[in-house]
């Protein structure tokens, strides 16, 4: 039995098991900054020094030291030298070091690393918290036993801290030799293309964020707020397609708890947050992210401001006492909380409640519901498959018989959709009915043929069958796309193994690690 593979490897892969099965790659073009700065000089130079500018940059000046994961007993090292940034493991005599590509994040809560081995992009295991000014495991790597730079960043990774990435279309993790056109995010990440503005420079012939209602204005926000639990694209479409002006759900959707948690807050629910507040509730849509936040604006007294924000609609409601000069409202009733996926961090609560314990306790529900719900064609499609990702994290086996049965039941309206088939194959699969997983991947690949992890999930079934003249022949394929897939890797060494092809089998781990950063 192949027990290993891409079903088992779901920690070590930052964008989820359902990765191998939803695509979400590559998006469209975005000029950098410069372009806006001759008209809007004011606004281009404070948007320089936001977070979101800042959210993904090369390394300059970063700190160095070392931290120690008690749990893997691994040692971490970051130093600098002429060059570069570079970052050590040493874990049980064996050593791996990287050279740092790029630091994403703004700095305001933490630093993460990118490193870059070849074409491809793989997180650092260590963050670096701002706040505390200490080394830590970056989130979803506390309890990994062997933390490694083996965790792939594709373009939905990074679409929300950089301006453009220039990824190979239809390749999971592999980029062209110029990552970053825009590292930082720009100006048309919320106004949209300016093609059209450039050419003729008047109001209403570029997005204002502030001139919409209802949800094409809080779209702009979404897009990067509000990651929910998993996100679905359209047939056809990647979450990159989406453009300021138009809903979300128009490129794809956004699914939630049904139930929300009510104590600790995610990292990227800020969206979310605010629309269970009673001041949202009660606006009739008026109360939205740009009523308070000004992103072409460096607020320094940010008590004093966020205060006139609030008085701005409570100022006639609130005695006389409560109002006064020098409170801080954000303080009391939008406490900054840990975050429950976000390492050492502590953010803002955006529900702002009415007390303090208006909060409540974490709540959990297995159920997921759309942020906002797509066309009606894509309802089932798309919550059979947001139901089989978040069933498998979860290990619902109630959640994916669900799953499959939407899948399933729309299976005929989407019979070239490749996120349908591999979807109803990785069910399959994880049901031990590897001969019709099979069936399933083999349409996948023939409709995503250099789509590497479908290749992979082919080849597993075929091992599950003892079909293993073509199972390799298959993971051989995958490897050629992607020669540091880590689960193809895995599946060949072994299979290797097993047809008595030891050296091939020790060739094949040996350059994964060398690729890897390991000295040995």
């Amino acid at each position: 039995m192949y027990s290993v593979g891409t079903f088992d490897l779901r920690s070590r892969v930052a964008v989820g098991f359902f990765v191998y099965i939803v695509d979400l790659l590559a998006f469209g073009a975005a000029p950098g900054t410069e372009r806006c700065l001759t008209c809007h000089p004011k606004e281009v130079k404070a948007y320089a020094q936001s977070a979101m500018a800042l959210a993904l940059r090369q390394p300059i000046s970063q700190p160095s030291g070392t931290f120690e994961h008690v749990y893997s007993q691994t040692t971490f090292r970051t130093y600098e030298d002429t060059a570069g940034l570079h970052q050590t493991l040493a874990r049980h005599g064996e050593e791996a070091e990287q050279r740092i590509a790029y630091v994403i994040g703004s700095g305001s809560q933490a630093l993460g690393y990118l490193v870059r081995i070849g074409d491809h992009l793989f997180q650092s295991p260590l963050c670096y918290y701002t706040q505390s000014r200490s080394w830590g495991m970056a989130p979803g790597y506390e309890l990994d036993p062997r933390p490694d730079f083996s965790r792939p960043v594709p373009v939905a990774c990074v679409l929300c801290h950089s301006g453009r990435a220039n990824a190979l279309a239809g390749a999971f993790n592999r980029y062209a030799d110029r990552i970053f056109s825009d590292e930082g995010i720009t100006c048309e990440r919320c106004h949209g293309p300016s093609e059209q503005h450039l050419r003729r420079p008047v109001a209403g012939s570029i997005v204002n964020p502030r001139r919409l209602m209802g949800a094409p204005r809080d779209s702009i926000c979404e897009q990067c707020h509000l990651a929910g639990e998993v996100r679905i694209a359209n047939p056809g479409k990647k979450l990159a397609d989406y453009v300021p002006g138009d809903v979300l759900e128009d490129t794809y959707t956004i699914y939630v708890r049904a139930r929300p948690a009510n104590g600790a807050i995610k990292v990227v629910s800020h969206a979310e947050q605010l629309a269970l507040s009673t001041c949202a509730r009660r606006s009739s849509g008026k109360l939205w992210c740009g009523g308070c936040h000004k992103p072409h604006e460096t607020v320094n007294r940010k008590a004093e401001y966020f205060r006139e924000r609030c008085l701005s609609c409570h100022g006639a409601t609130l005695e006389k006492g409560h109002a006064a000069e020098g409170r801080d409202c954000v303080a009391c009733h939008m406490a900054r909380k840990p975050t429950s996926d976000g390492g050492h961090t502590i953010f803002t609560d955006h529900r702002i409640a009415r007390h303090p314990e208006d909060a409540g306790q974490a709540g959990e529900s297995g159920d997921l519901r759309a942020w906002r719900e797509p066309a009606p064609e894509f309802r089932e499609r798309n919550l059979g498959l947001a139901l089989a990702d978040f069933a498998t994290q979860k290990k619902s086996a109630s959640g994916m018989v669900e799953a499959f049965r939407l899948l399933h039941r729309v299976e005929n309206d989407f019979s070239n959709d490749p996120a349908v088939l591999a979807a109803i194959g990785s069910l399959l699969f994880i049901a031990e009915d590897a001969a019709e997983a099979e069936k399933y991947y083999r349409k996948a690949v023939a409709r995503k043929p250099d789509f590497a992890p479908y290749q992979v999930n082919l080849g597993a079934a075929l091992l599950k069958e003892g079909k293993k003249s073509e199972a390799r022949e298959w993971l051989e394929k995958s490897l050629r796309l992607d020669p540091v897939s880590e689960a193809g890797t895995q599946l060949l060494s072994r299979l290797f193994e097993e047809l008595g092809e030891r050296e091939k089998a020790d060739a094949l781990r040996t350059r994964y690690r060398q690729a890897m950063g390991y000295k040995r």
